[in-house]
């Protein structure tokens, strides 16, 4: 004869917990859901008997048995992108801090430079939940998608801006001042000819806008130079050899982020031009001594952080404008700045 299958292990119930803790049902449940509405000697007792049985209350079962999930719903749109990281982890540490339990989701699971598409399943499941607030990080590709969930709890969107949801505040970068640092640093050391790769996308507009309002407040706008192209490394290098090929290359180049930096400084040492670069983002490779890059610190931390503080803060009955929050940069000056080579 087979052998018999062994039983397998069911888990602890809340009937269990009530058996042993010596109380109802509905007291262990309210215990759970509102700690403060049980008294003391039988809070004591059920937590005694949950942790003795290894019982631990179900998490989507209350969410779809409650008016919302009492959690935040983290929407990332890139799980790639070196910079949202961080503004996950800001919020992430400041809504754990609150209380608020956190429910993260990816937009997108593409790899770099593919076709970001949305993983549509991941959101409408995060749906079903009913998420008490969300945090979308990041420009999502198809935001319409994410108009159901906006409109049923808070919303804040953070390392964006200009987004086409509805939201209680959007929290980002202070583009203009990062840039401002950035021309303010390299006409100090006395560069002219500053150029500028730009990003896609609203980030990249809004930070190639940034640039030309630096130069013209320098007193360069007869200066100004974009090269359309993205934040990839790879967009990066075409562009600054298209820079470097000019009859008078500039003797700077900015960029919209780090990554395209990076090619910009791979081009700008095959060609042994000494020309300047900086990124914007100070993501880790940055700061790796085969690049030392001087670049742009957004505080992302402080972005995401600001962000779940706008969350926590937020009332969905009030109906208020939403709030447009910029979190100040700083420049962090490394080696691939100096002063204008000589021709």
């Amino acid at each position: 004869m087979p052998p018999s299958p062994q039983a397998v292990p069911q888990r602890p119930t809340i009937r269990d917990v009530a058996a042993v803790a010596g109380v109802s049902k509905s007291l262990v449940s309210r215990a759970f859901a509102s700690p403060g509405r049980v008294g003391e000697d039988s809070l004591r007792r059920i937590m005694e008997a949950a942790d003795q049985l290894g019982f631990r209350p179900s998490w989507p079962a209350r969410a779809l048995n409650s008016s919302d999930g009492g959690f935040t719903g983290i929407v990332v749109s890139d799980l790639y992108s070196p910079a949202l990281a961080p503004i996950v982890i800001g919020a992430h540490r400041r809504l754990e801090a609150a209380g608020r339990r956190v429910l993260l989701c990816s937009a997108s699971l593409n790899q770099p430079g593919a076709d970001r598409a949305l993983e549509k399943a991941a959101i409408a499941f995060l749906g079903d939940l009913r998420p008490q607030s969300l945090l979308i990080v990041g420009a999502v590709r198809d935001e319409s998608s994410l108009e159901p969930l906006g409109k049923l709890e808070p919303t804040v969107i953070a390392g964006t801006r200009d987004a086409g949801i509805a939201a209680a505040a959007e929290v980002s970068t202070d583009d203009e001042a990062g840039m401002l640092a950035v021309i303010d640093h390299l006409a100090g050391l006395g560069h002219r000819r500053i150029a500028h790769t730009s990003g896609i996308g609203r980030v990249g507009e809004a930070r190639a806008r940034a640039y030309e309002h630096a130069m013209e407040s320098s007193g360069l706008a007869g200066h100004v130079l974009i090269d359309r192209a993205d934040f990839e490394e790879e967009a990066g290098y075409a562009a600054a050899r298209r820079l470097l090929a000019l009859p008078e290359p500039p003797t700077a180049i900015t960029t919209a982020g780090d990554h395209a930096a990076l090619g910009v400084l791979a081009a700008v040492r095959e060609e042994g031009s000494g020309t300047s670069v900086v990124g914007y983002g100070n993501a880790p490779a940055s700061a790796y001594h085969l690049a030392r890059l001087t670049t742009v610190d957004p505080d992302n931390q402080a972005i995401g952080a600001a962000a779940a503080e706008a969350l926590l803060d937020a009332d969905p009955t009030q109906g208020s404008p939403p709030q447009q929050i910029r979190v100040t940069p700083r420049l962090v000056e490394r080696s691939t700045t100096g002063p204008p080579p000589r021709r």
